[in-house]
């Protein structure tokens, strides 16, 4: 099922327990959509969320609430049944913030254009951990439970690992030949998959991030601009081609396409039931793709992680040094005016 949004999304994400789906668009609208088995998409809610554009959305609170970050600089709580504006840090960031994950219950995390990483507490309303280890924008970000690591990936091509319960950066990679889009941990924690502008998935061992232990060349060279996780040995792509894969990891092999849009993929997000794959790209497309009959098929095919022979140590390295040697390569996104913010978190609340 899909639906014209009227203009190009970014973020997407569905909600922990109902049937409903949530993206962020150009233009700085929040749209709430209810889906259902009958094939339909119905708008429950439309929001003028920011000034600038919705670059990313995440339902916090078991769903009660939405949160959304902007290139405006500011995040946004809303209320998933009134619409109205719970909270607002109108300068949560001094440039346009790019990426925004979930890490716990009453964490969230949120990444900029400039590479600055922050931690926020939704109790106490305020930015509890920040790091400015990276010098371009934060593509993406993924985050270890077990460890309280948060796994970043950047515009300046390398990957870094911060731990959240001493507030520091653990570990940073080498510096890549191309930018890394995307990262996910797989293999039971074992394994972290980075997607790279040259379609190359990066695949690092787990406390050893300084190069990758392996790499998958067979999406070159279609960039691969997301990456989402379904399962230890399973993870779907998102390419610049407009190609949905579902693509095996250790063994690396492309299992099946799932489908396609006709411009980049900006954004996939799985549903509650991981019955639906939601897609947004920039054809301004929210499309709804059916994963039960795809997993049923590729089961059969999917090797265990228990065939893995990658026999790296699993503690993690301790960098001395963090900062990895410089490249040349870089990425400029549009920018909103640098704006000094010394404002707790929420603080209009």
């Amino acid at each position: 099922m899909e639906i014209d949004l009227g203009a190009n999304a970014f973020g997407i994400d569905f909600h922990p327990s109902k049937n409903l789906v949530a993206t962020g668009l150009i233009d700085g609208h929040l749209h709430l959509y209810r889906y259902d088995t009958e094939s339909s998409l119905v708008r429950e809610r439309k929001v003028r969320a920011h000034k600038e554009s919705c670059r990313a959305v995440r339902f916090i609170d078991d769903g009660q609430r939405i949160v959304t970050a902007s290139a405006d600089c500011s995040i946004l709580a809303t209320d998933v049944e009134t619409g109205a504006s719970v909270a607002h840090l109108e300068n949560a960031h001094e440039d346009a913030v790019n990426t925004l994950i979930t890490v716990t219950e009453t964490t969230i995390a949120s990444g900029d254009d400039k590479g600055c990483i922050k931690i926020w507490d939704t109790r106490q309303r305020s930015c509890s951990h920040e790091f400015n280890v990276h010098e371009d924008y934060i593509s993406c970000m993924t985050f270890a439970s077990d460890s309280m690591k948060l796994v970043a990936t950047s515009g300046d091509g390398t990957l870094s690992v911060c731990n959240l319960r001493t507030g520091k950066v653990q570990s940073q990679s080498e510096f890549s030949e191309d930018e890394l889009l995307s990262v996910v941990i797989m293999k039971n924690g074992r394994k972290v998959i980075c997607g790279t502008q040259n379609g190359i998935l990066m695949l690092y061992s787990w406390g050893f991030f300084k190069d990758c232990s392996d790499r998958f060349v067979d999406l070159s060279p279609n960039s691969v601009d997301v990456l989402l996780k379904l399962d230890e040995d399973r993870v779907i792509t998102g390419c610049d081609n407009g190609i949905i894969s579902l693509v095996g990891i250790l063994p690396n092999r492309i299992i099946q396409p799932i489908g396609s849009h006709e411009f980049p993929i900006e954004d996939l997000s799985l549903s509650h039931d991981n019955k639906f794959l939601g897609s947004t790209a920039h054809d301004s497309m929210l499309k709804l793709w059916d994963l039960e009959e795809i997993i049923e098929v590729s089961n059969g095919n999917a090797s265990g992680a228990a065939g893995d022979s990658d026999s790296d140590n699993e503690e993690m390295d301790l960098d001395n040094d963090p900062k990895p040697s410089r490249g040349t390569k870089r990425k400029t996104k549009s920018k909103s005016t640098p704006v000094d913010t010394k404002t707790s978190f929420f603080a209009d609340m």
